[in-house]
């Protein structure tokens, strides 16, 4: 479903979410320097790169879901480079926030980032932990559940706001192709 230029779709079932947690953890092997992506941005929580090839199969019905989002609603220009790409885990335990930022390439590349697709793994209920984006009306976060995918343009300002209960898990692909024209 594409509301207000952003698109929810439900991708996997618990059990599902439950086998990708499983198969990510495998490869969590080195954690990312809090903050070293955001800046001078509030970031709490546990980040990790996490190699794309070894999980492509088990994510495809994502990836699919990513592709086919932006070819229906987007129509960016991205190269899909699922053999050489890497996704983030991102693990936001209590007091886990990342303030506002936007994704997008801080190196001079000649690639921009486009869209941000968002998969939730979270596997029991959590509090706090809502994500906002500046497109919508302040006070109203975006709900997707787990097992569900969030797709967005990566310049649109975004956040998750503290997590006061629980663990909210999330894995980030970031589309990219070649610089905005």
């Amino acid at each position: 479903m594409n509301v207000g230029g952003h698109s929810i779709l439900p991708c996997f079932s618990q059990e599902q979410v439950k086998e990708i947690n499983k198969e990510i953890k495998k490869h969590t092997h080195e954690k990312e320097p809090v903050g070293a992506a955001a800046g001078n941005v509030s970031k709490k929580g546990d980040f990790f790169p996490i190699p794309l090839p070894p999980l492509s199969t088990m994510l495809y019905p994502w990836l699919y879901r990513c592709q086919m989002t932006n070819r229906d609603f987007f129509g960016y220009d991205i190269d899909w480079q699922f053999h050489l790409d890497g996704l983030h885990y991102n693990v936001y335990g209590v007091g886990g926030e990342y303030d506002w930022h936007i994704d997008a390439n801080i190196d001079k590349t000649p690639i921009d980032t486009k869209l941000t697709c968002l998969l939730n793994l979270s596997e029991e209920p959590y509090e706090g932990g809502e994500f906002y984006m500046m497109n919508k009306k302040e006070g109203k976060p975006c709900q997707f559940n787990s097992g569900e995918t969030l797709i967005f343009t990566s310049l649109w300002a975004h956040k998750v706001s503290p997590v006061t209960k629980g663990k909210r898990i999330t894995l980030t692909y970031w589309a990219t192709g070649p610089s905005w024209r």
